[in-house]
């Protein structure tokens, strides 16, 4: 039997892992996060893999991806006409679509790549920090999920026809997502070294109250020497705890909601029907799918692009709250809640989506055509804002408070 002794990030607890367990998850007894992934598929299948996926994007960007027909008009777009149409006004939402769902997907395939077939290259640790931040920031299924709720608001407004594009587009979303799954950025640190085994580390026991520290950029263990110490990996400097993690989150969270407010009072689409125009935001956009009979695109709407942004704030406030005053929780069930606000921050960027989708392929001569609003750019930067807030925040810290009150 393989064992080692790891440590949460979650929660800091020191835990014992047994590597030849290939079939289960590790985790925490305390906080029940993921200590240990399952048996790892081999780096060659997913850099073929990732070599498909950047095929079908190449055949996404080029073919039509769909067609609109309204009163013997066609109109047609392909994601390059994405790009054309929001760089003539609206740069800072082309800058968005572009990261997001173009350079990051491919700067994460293109590595998976190099690594998968270049066994004997090993990268640096300013790559590592690349491959992690460019992981974190695919949206590539919040994409796909935005082009179906336009295609069902779409149906309203004309008939849909779909081309190639639209189909090698769904294909790669998998591939990507695949691939994604199978080589996370920790996969990537032990490459570039792997983790010492501690022989000292007791389990059951804090990494911190046994002056051991994990880093919270590459994950590596080691032995403290002082309060801020660097990592023998990526070169980080480290505490203990993310530094001044409170104060980083709050002002953050205190940006997003100035925000939160111009983004739901200010129309995010402008459309202009035979020749008149006029702007809806947010909650007219829900009321106006509610009417039409759309009450599913209605509900994902309102819940990705009210309820979920609202949840994001409140809930890290709260999380702030409990930690500075030391609030009396239960710090499991408070664990959960921030693990699932950093699951669901990046999918109220769906109507983002929507808007840019709509925004370039409905324009059928002087008949109908779609234009974003200012009130997009606002709630683009609320969601980007939420996620790093909910970043900043060190989860460790819930667990803190109440081994502090224990030993007092």
């Amino acid at each position: 039997m393989t064992e080692r002794v790891v440590v949460c990030k979650s929660c800091d607890l020191a835990v014992k892992v047994d590597d030849d367990d290939t079939e289960n998850f590790g985790i925490c007894p305390r906080c029940g996060q993921r200590v240990k992934e399952k048996a790892l598929t081999a780096e060659s299948d997913v850099a073929v893999m990732a070599i498909s996926a950047l095929i079908f994007l190449c055949i996404s960007i080029v073919e039509p991806f769909m067609s609109l027909n309204s009163h013997g008009i066609e109109a047609s777009m392909n994601l390059f006409s994405i790009v054309s149409i929001l760089g003539s006004k609206w740069g800072s939402l082309l800058y968005f679509f572009l990261f997001f769902t173009f350079f990051a997907p491919v700067s994460v395939l293109c590595l998976i790549v190099l690594l998968g077939f270049f066994k004997n290259w090993i990268p640096n640790s300013k790559v590592g920090k690349f491959y992690k931040f460019c992981h974190s920031m695919c949206m590539v299924d919040v994409f796909v999920f935005g082009v179906a709720v336009s295609l069902i608001k779409l149906t309203g407004l004309a008939d849909v026809s779909f081309h190639t594009g639209f189909y090698t587009t769904i294909i790669f979303t998998a591939m990507m997502m695949f691939t994604c799954s199978k080589y996370k950025p920790q996969r990537l640190w032990d490459r570039i070294m792997s983790q010492e085994r501690i022989e000292g580390l007791k389990t059951g026991i804090t990494a911190k109250m046994q002056g051991y520290k994990r880093c919270e950029e590459c994950g590596y263990i080691f032995k403290a020497d002082g309060e801020d110490d660097i990592c023998p990996r990526c070169s980080s400097v480290v505490g203990y705890r993310i530094h001044l993690s409170i104060q980083k989150s709050f002002s953050l969270l205190i940006a997003a909601l100035i925000l939160y407010l111009p983004s739901n009072l200010y129309p995010v689409m402008y459309t202009s029907l035979f020749g008149n125009e006029s702007g809806s935001n947010i909650i007219e956009g829900v009321i106006v799918m509610y009417n039409m009979g759309s009450w599913f695109v209605a509900g994902v709407i309102l819940l990705a692009s009210i309820f979920i942004p609202a949840f994001k704030i409140f809930s890290i406030a709260y999380l702030l709250a409990i930690v500075k005053f030391k609030i009396n929780y239960s710090c499991k069930r408070m664990s959960r809640l921030f693990r699932f606000v950093l699951f669901v921050g990046r999918w109220s960027l769906i109507d983002v989506y929507v808007v840019i989708i709509m925004s370039a392929i409905v324009r059928i001569k002087s008949l109908i055509v779609i234009n974003p609003g200012f009130a997009i750019i606002c709630f683009c930067m609320v969601v980007i804002i939420t996620v790093f807030s909910a970043d900043s925040f060190d989860e460790r810290l819930l667990w803190d408070v109440k081994e502090n009150e224990r030993s007092n």
